[in-house]
């Protein structure tokens, strides 16, 4: 059976659906039990790796569309991405199409409608979306809280499969990085004795408020330093302005590649997300992969993902992180927080469960 993986951001963005779909893919390829493609909107076509044209949502004339058509540059991206992808379906004629962006699904289910398809639709509920699921054969939830309120909605259980994101987690190698944690320190130009601050995300202010990170270090002593890394948008340029006021030369703010967001998991000393509600949040479980203290807002949803592995504040309140990183905490293991990550999210454990979800729409 072809199963089709499919990320229309892949290539062109990085965000929690970009590298989730990467990582999926390279957990599963090698199985026996189907053969999986990776359909992506960017980047290089390798083997099963496919690149289908498409208008991606941060290109100028897809923007410029979007405004003619007072329509949003992401479904562009999708609908474009998703005609492209029809001589695909007709040739390899996928049993299964998986998939985290919600507009691309619902123009699959259109089309599939239309054109007489044979394909199911699996959908990973990263956002989270619905109930109801009218264009879904099966939907992974990520987090009890979402399968219980679906329950409850009406959505029946039988199309739902109650399974948390996979990650990359060698353990052997985080704690041989871990050794060399004041190295990279050195190499990124941090002392010893700065206490650095880590935010990964979108950096914007509506949804990662990355503005109450900046406003909260600066009311630290100088040997407070604060990394912010992510995707620019809009709203940046007032961030950086923000950080340059209040945090004079102990700040950045910046984009780096996949790869290179390793080296500040390492050399940081706590990593905080300040955005008030998360679908799920991988950068929280790659932070605690490399045996980081992660701090967050007190939700349901941030305290089901880390557990009794996380710390939690009420984030909509002022001076309640910087009173927080102000005081002296007791000493965490990282070894303990890697192994925590390990046992709950790595692809080691949950392979299998993948599979399974998968092969149940056409065994």
């Amino acid at each position: 059976m072809n199963i089709f993986l499919v990320c229309t951001g892949l290539g062109h963005i990085n965000r929690g659906y970009e590298s989730f779909a990467h990582e999926c893919y390279d957990a599963l390829r090698d199985t026996k039990d189907f053969k999986l493609y990776l359909i992506k909107g960017g980047g290089k076509s390798t083997g099963n790796e496919i690149v289908l044209q498409n208008l991606p949502r941060r290109n100028k004339s897809t923007q410029f569309i979007a405004k003619v058509l007072s329509s949003d540059p992401y479904k562009i991206e999708q609908v474009t991405f998703c005609i492209s992808l029809l001589p695909l379906i007709f040739k390899k004629k996928p049993a299964v199409i998986y998939y985290s962006d919600f507009w691309l699904g619902t123009y699959l289910w259109h089309l599939r409608r239309l054109l007489k398809f044979k394909y199911k639709l699996l959908f990973s509920n990263g956002a989270p979306n619905g109930p109801p699921f009218k264009t879904e054969d099966h939907v992974q939830q990520l987090l009890p809280v979402y399968l219980e309120q679906a329950i409850k909605q009406g959505a029946p259980a039988s199309m739902q499969t109650l399974l948390p994101y996979g990650f990359n987690i060698d353990k052997e190698e985080r704690l041989n990085d871990l050794a060399k944690k004041e190295n990279i320190r050195k190499q990124l130009g941090f002392s010893s004795d700065q206490k650095i601050i880590l935010s990964v995300g979108t950096i914007n202010k509506h949804h990662k408020r990355m503005d109450y990170l900046i406003n909260e270090i600066a009311k630290l002593g100088k040997d407070y330093f604060l990394i912010i890394l992510g995707q620019f948008e809009a709203e940046t340029a007032e961030l950086i302005d923000l950080a340059s006021a209040k945090l004079p030369e102990r700040h950045l703010i910046t984009s780096v590649t996949y790869e290179k967001v390793k080296d500040y998991y390492i050399a940081a000393d706590y990593f905080v997300l300040a955005s008030l509600n998360e679908g799920f949040g991988r950068v929280l479980i790659e932070a605690l992969s490399y045996g980081l203290p992660c701090i967050v807002h007190d939700y349901i949803n941030a305290k089901q993902v880390l557990s009794e592995n996380g710390t939690y504040l009420d984030m909509q309140k002022e001076d309640v992180l910087a009173q927080y990183l102000r005081n002296t905490h007791p000493k965490i293991d990282p070894k303990y927080l890697i192994q925590a990550a390990y046992n709950c999210y790595s692809w080691d454990v949950l392979k299998d469960s993948y599979i399974k979800m998968i092969k149940q729409l056409f065994d």
